[in-house]
């Protein structure tokens, strides 16, 4: 019985190794062929760098394998790596650089879209604070422009009150002159008629002695 389990793990186990990853070394293009030696037709012409699974290995160095593309075929075992070429490592280094740089400049961008918001979001409030500041200031001027209006119409109400005066104090005088000139017009006649006489008797009087 433990024979037999200790079979079947061993399978187990083969099994697994079988399936794991290996990838083409590193050279122009490796034939995969149909069967194990050079006289077996060549199915399939591999890239280097590509990855492979491992299906069974022989005594005879050669590997069964199976492509990305699903076609399987055997290969020389010295043509399979553990890890992936130097110039498809070197393909991944600088891809994994690239993404770095753009989430670089992506930072770079957020970073400067962020202190632009900031500023203006500052700019934002600077002006609702002035927008406040101006709304009370606007009430103000529209207080003091009320209380001017009320006192603009009181002067005019005083001015006029000022020429109606005026007016009525010209119109006296004028009437005063007026019956001040008449009456000495009138004092004149009265003078003009009343002296001659009085003349004319004194002259009358003398000549009498």
């Amino acid at each position: 019985m433990r024979l037999i389990v200790a079979i079947a793990f061993f399978l187990a186990w083969s099994s697994m190794a079988m399936a794991e990853t290996r990838y083409i070394v590193d050279q122009a293009m490796l034939p995969m062929r149909s069967g194990q030696g050079t006289s077996f037709k060549i199915t399939s012409m591999l890239p280097s760098g590509m990855a492979v699974k491992v299906l069974e290995t022989s005594k005879g160095g050669y590997t069964r394998i199976r492509d990305a593309k699903g076609k399987e075929g055997w290969i020389l075992s010295r043509y399979l790596m553990a890890t992936p070429a130097a110039r498809e490592r070197l393909g991944r280094i600088e891809l994994e650089l690239t993404k770095l740089n753009e989430l670089k400049d992506k930072k770079k961008a957020l970073e400067t879209e962020r202190g632009q918001l900031r500023q203006a979001n500052d700019k934002l409030e600077k002006d609702m604070a002035l927008l406040h500041k101006t709304a009370a200031n606007a009430v103000q001027i529209a207080e003091d422009n009320r209380v001017m209006k009320i006192a603009n119409g009181e002067a005019k109400l005083e001015l006029e009150s000022l020429r109606q005066q005026t007016r009525e104090i010209r119109s006296g005088t004028q009437q005063r002159w007026f019956m001040l000139g008449g009456g000495a017009i009138l004092l004149g006649l009265i003078l003009g008629l009343i002296l001659p006489r009085i003349k004319v008797k004194r002259k009358s009087q003398w000549g009498g002695y």
